[in-house]
């Protein structure tokens, strides 16, 4: 049940991102206009309000899995899925380029995670 929990934050998470990139990834600075009018962009935006629900579907996931397992444990866990995640959405649906030193720094990342999750 646990690793369910960690996978539902991990998938909305990633969701959120992704759906922040479509609210946002075209413009150029979101602040440029200052802050309040930034904020008036992110609240009449349907893809940003959909992003925000993810994240709080996400931390919903996430508390519940503390519940049962370690922060230590839990937390690098589910961040190592949506780094693994949004690697996979930014090739397939943003046609981010992935070079040999994105997927080493990847495989660091990810090898340190494992390091203190497991070993730590």
């Amino acid at each position: 049940m646990t690793l369910f929990l960690l996978a539902g934050s991990a998938v909305f998470n990633a969701s959120a991102n992704t759906m922040m990139k479509l609210a946002f990834g075209h413009q150029k600075d979101l602040l440029d206009n200052g802050a309040v009018n930034a904020v008036l962009k992110i609240i009449t935006n349907p893809w940003a309000v959909a992003g925000v629900g993810c994240f709080g579907i996400s931390f919903i996931f996430l508390s519940a899995a503390l519940t049962r397992t370690d922060l230590s444990i839990a937390y690098p866990f589910m961040a190592g899925l949506v780094f693994l995640l949004v690697l996979g959405v930014s090739v397939l649906f943003f046609s981010e380029q992935v070079n040999l030193w994105r997927i080493a720094g990847m495989a660091a990342i990810l090898c340190g995670i494992w390091m203190i999750s497991v070993k730590g």
